[in-house]
């Protein structure tokens, strides 16, 4: 019998948390976090059978000091445990001061796997390296992952650094990798719980997924594509300079209009809405699985890949041919593997392109490439007015209906600031033709919520009148950015989605906690209400209950110079439930209105 690799995940993670609680810790600090998942769910397992104390705090800045608080109280070391990204970053700040106060204090941190390390994937940066110059000592999980520690393994590991933190006191970190999938099922969870072991752990290796090293490329040496071939153009979050945007734009309608291929842009790309080709809902595409029919194809990707499952599952799939081009990052941006990569930059490609094809191919090829763009924008122009139908229907305010809604309120001039989790994923995949009506901007490097607010302020001072769109959580993360309005150049209308907490976390694949409650661990809702801080920082404000009443305020603020709040309520749960609807009903709705392309 198969064992799932979430399972073992869990194991481990509960047989860690005991050799710690074994040790003497009492004290944990959770933040919330997916990759993190694991380690929560055998906190609040412990923490149910009163082995261990758990406290949960959306900031991991002020979890670690809270724990250094306790520590210093207590002189025992406490625990702080985060998911993988910059959550690492925030608990400098309490390292420093743990090592030169000399409070035993450690960080138990997730994170990605070797495999997704050093190659552009989301949210995976060199987090074992943030906390080395002020810790006592710093140690790690194989780096494949934690299922494969042994038990010996694991009893020097925590043995080693809960000594390490303890007779000189002082900050360490132990950072854990950890592979998918990480949420185990109820009964994965309930076997784990009820004695379940394998003894001295894993013997056998579980290897994940061998993706094809990608070959980069810092010359010029021109790596070519068939523009009269069958191809498509993906289009990630920008990552050049500023001032080359918009010869970057010129690129890409003229290889458009050569190739007639489709182009899947990121909302973050900085393509504009007057491009040709430009597939509006192609996040929708994948996951009802529209182009599972297309087996080989040219995919020309322009920068780091877009954080839609449903596409990197399909790109992982035999018959494509993949061409990575960057703007002068020569690091490996492809985290699923099987590309070539160029990195000097697209214009440039495009310039050297054009002079070495002919005008005109003795046979003409694009007659595939142009039915295929027919079919998509067939597809696209149905999933349009399907969803204004399905989304505006009853004027209540979803998730879904206010990113697709929103970007049609605010004129075309005013940019956006999208905040990470919920937010910038409705924008992606129900925004439509209004992802592209002006620039946006958000976290599409390490993908944290950390100085949402500040960024946007920022941004204020350079772009003048603009829009930041938030979860509540993201905002209360960064709430002192408020303390910047003073600043009469910035000028910021911020809507709050205040789903009651963490609301994407609804989304994981967790069907049920057998110990522990959900909401505490992953949600972490919090009990402010944020009209009355708005109004501690001398703010105006405005509560929207409809989708018109949405429209009023919006007018409203714009009415004013000021920094201005709208909170908008919805219910995650709710809003969870509505996204898989619309992607069955959709599914099903297309089969039944249109004919498959192939």
């Amino acid at each position: 019998m198969t064992i799932s690799l979430a399972r073992y995940n869990f194991f481990i993670s509960l047989e860690l948390l005991k050799t710690l609680v074994a040790k003497g810790v009492k004290y944990f600090v959770l933040c919330p976090g997916s990759r993190s998942g694991p380690l929560a769910l055998a906190a609040a397992s412990l923490s149910k059978r009163k082995e261990l104390t758990l406290i949960t705090s959306i900031d991991e800045r002020s979890a670690a000091f809270l724990a250094l608080g306790i520590s210093a109280a207590s002189g025992q070391v406490s625990c702080v445990i985060t998911t993988s990204g910059s959550a690492v970053a925030n608990l400098l700040p309490a390292a420093v001061e743990a090592d030169r106060s000399c409070h035993p204090l450690l960080f138990l941190t997730a994170d990605r796997p070797l495999r997704l390390k050093e190659c552009g994937a989301n949210q995976a940066v060199n987090q074992q390296d943030f906390l080395k110059s002020v810790c006592r000592h710093f140690d790690e999980s194989p780096k494949e992952g934690i299922h494969l520690i042994s038990k010996e393994r694991l009893t020097s590991l925590v043995g080693k650094s809960f000594e390490m933190a303890s007779n000189i006191p002082g900050p360490v970190h132990i950072n854990l990798a950890y592979e998918e999938p990480l949420h185990p099922c109820e009964l994965d969870q309930k076997k784990v719980l009820d004695g379940w072991v394998i003894e001295g752990f894993l013997k056998g290796k579980i290897t994940p997924t061998k993706d094809e090293v990608v070959k980069s490329f810092q010359s010029l040496k021109l790596l070519k594509l068939d523009p009269f071939s069958l191809g498509i153009i993906i289009v990630g979050p920008w990552r050049g300079k500023v001032k080359q945007l918009n010869s970057f734009r010129g690129a890409l309608k003229k290889w458009q209009k050569l190739t007639g291929w489709p182009i899947l842009a990121d909302p973050l790309s900085g393509v504009e809405n007057d491009q040709e080709g430009l597939i509006n809902h192609w996040d929708l595409f994948f996951s009802i699985g529209l182009f599972e029919k297309i087996k080989e194809i040219q995919v020309l990707r322009l920068g780091p890949i877009p954080p839609s499952r449903e596409l990197q599952t399909w790109l992982k799939k035999p018959g494509k041919f993949q061409l990575l081009i960057t703007e002068g990052d020569s690091r490996n941006l492809d985290p699923i593997g099987g590309s070539t990569q160029f990195s000097e930059g697209f214009s440039c490609w495009v310039d050297k392109m054009l002079e070495v094809i002919p005008v005109k191919p003795a046979i003409d090829k694009k007659i595939v490439s142009k039915k295929l763009i027919k079919e998509l924008i067939k597809y696209d122009l149905f999933i349009h007015d399907w969803l204004d139908k399905r989304l505006f229907r009853n004027g209540l305010i979803t998730e879904p209906a206010l990113a697709r809604l929103l970007p049609r309120l605010l004129p075309e001039s005013i940019p956006v600031m999208i905040a990470s989790s919920s937010p910038i994923r409705d924008w992606l995949s129900y925004s439509g033709e209004g992802a592209f009506l002006r620039r946006c901007f958000g976290f599409r490097g390490a993908s944290g919520i950390d100085g949402t607010l500040s960024m946007g302020m920022g941004l204020s001072i350079i772009m003048g009148r603009m829009v930041l769109v938030t979860g509540d959580l993201a905002l209360l993360h960064d709430t002192n950015g408020w303390l910047f309005s003073k600043d009469k150049n910035i000028s910021l209308i911020v809507i709050m989605i205040d789903n009651g907490g963490g609301g994407i976390f609804n989304q994981l694949n967790i069907d049920r906690i057998e110990e522990g409650d959900f909401e505490d661990i992953f949600l972490m809702p919090q009990q402010v209400c944020h009209l009355t801080l708005a109004k501690a920082y001398g703010l105006k404000y405005k509560q929207v209950a409809c989708l018109d009443d949405l429209e009023k305020a919006i007018e409203w603020s714009f009415s004013l110079s000021t920094n201005v709040l709208i909170r908008v309520c919805t219910n995650s749960i709710e809003d969870h439930r509505l996204r898989v609807n619309l992607s069955d009903d959709l599914k099903k709705t297309l089969s039944e209105n249109l004919s498959s392309f192939d």
